[in-house]
């Protein structure tokens, strides 16, 4: 058995499953023992075990899961993030898991019940589990059909099935199931890592005793009409604003004279409405309304006789009131009085003259 991601001086985790064989757990230690030599190290645990226990961080530069048969476990979600968390920065993970061949034999497999373990997921699927949990460059070295002997050891011994239901778990997933081997890489940064960008403003060191710019724009094609320098060395002719008016934009403008609001056509003064600019006081002195005190004030006097009212009878607001007290309104004076025909002239008499408070 050849590990072909292992190389010498490299930490590597060897992760098996309980139901493997203990020499063929001991042939791939040794096999990997022999690629990293005395200048690295191989650690075991079993895939089982991985989500109760805490591995430590950063530690391995390559894990190698599921090469051991049977390869016969998947590898959940939770498995996949500490995987990422152990190893390394640009390390690598290596494993072999059974896939469904397609969406159709997911829903196959997911309506199976009694089986824990059974594998509900495509090559397709475990490539964006591998994505969404932080890997990068993952890729699929191979996909090998699982052969039905094999099948049916795992339906027997490796995911759960009871015995009952193993016949017909393994008849629902003959030519369904194959074994497919993925090798991913953790980024080059652990998560969190934070640096600093190598941004520079500066000028670039003097060559042949010419001083270049900290970086290089190619020239415009045209000349800019608008040029914004940051570099304070640079001088640039700024248009004169004198140049851009004319000899009409400098004449101060004149405030235009007219007659008056108060003017009247034929050229005399007369004082406005509520006037709050002192002509009224100014006419009160040289006599009311502007008129002079030589004038007659009796040929300007119009006497006006207003007209007199006819007196109309009072009508009601409603116009209900002499249907009686059921279309009154609450505050009609006919209130408990019989109904009377339209026009006719009522006359409140008895107490409806008295004043209901005596004093």
């Amino acid at each position: 058995m050849a590990f072909p991601d292992a190389a010498p001086g490299e930490k590597v985790l060897l992760v098996g499953n309980p139901v493997a064989q203990a020499s063929d757990l001991q042939a791939a230690q040794t096999a990997l023992v022999q690629q990293v030599t005395s200048a690295g190290s191989v650690q075991f645990e079993q895939l089982d075990r991985i989500p109760h226990i805490t591995l430590p961080t950063a530690q391995y530069n390559l894990i190698v899961s599921g090469p051991v048969p049977p390869s016969a476990f998947p590898h959940p979600t939770q498995v996949l993030a500490k995987f990422l968390k152990t190893l390394q920065p640009s390390g690598t993970l290596r494993l072999v898991e059974p896939v469904l061949i397609d969406s159709a034999s997911q829903i196959t497999a997911t309506n199976l019940q009694n089986a824990l373990r059974i594998p509900t997921q495509t090559a397709r699927s475990l490539t964006s589990a591998l994505k969404l949990n932080g890997f990068t460059s993952v890729d699929v070295i191979s996909t090998t059909p699982l052969p039905d002997d094999v099948l049916l050891r795992c339906v027997e011994s490796c995911w759960g099935v009871v015995a009952e239901e193993r016949q017909r778990v393994a008849e629902e997933l003959r030519g369904k199931v194959e074994l497919v081997e993925v090798v991913a890489k953790k980024p080059a940064y652990e998560v969190g890592a934070a640096a600093a960008l190598p941004l520079s403003f500066a000028r670039k060191k003097a060559v042949n005793g010419t001083t270049l710019p900290a970086t290089t724009k190619p020239a415009p094609s045209k000349k800019s009409v608008w040029v914004v320098s940051a570099n304070d060395e640079e001088d640039e002719d700024l248009e004169d604003e004198d140049e851009l008016l004319d000899e009409e934009d400098l004449v101060v403008p004149q405030a235009k004279t007219g007659p008056s609001d108060c003017e009247m056509p034929a050229g005399k003064k007369k004082a406005c409405k509520n006037c709050t600019c002192g002509r009224a006081e100014e006419l009160a002195a040289e006599g009311e309304d502007g008129m002079d005190l030589d004038e007659e004030p009796e040929a300007n006097v119009v006497v006006i006789t207003p007209k007199k009212k006819k007196a109309t009878a009072p009508a009601s607001s409603c116009g209900n009131c002499f249907l009686g007290d059921a279309f009154r309104c609450g505050t009609c004076p006919y209130l408990g009085m019989p109904a009377f025909k339209p026009g006719e002239k009522v006359a409140l008499a008895g107490n409806f003259l008295k004043d209901d408070v005596e004093v």
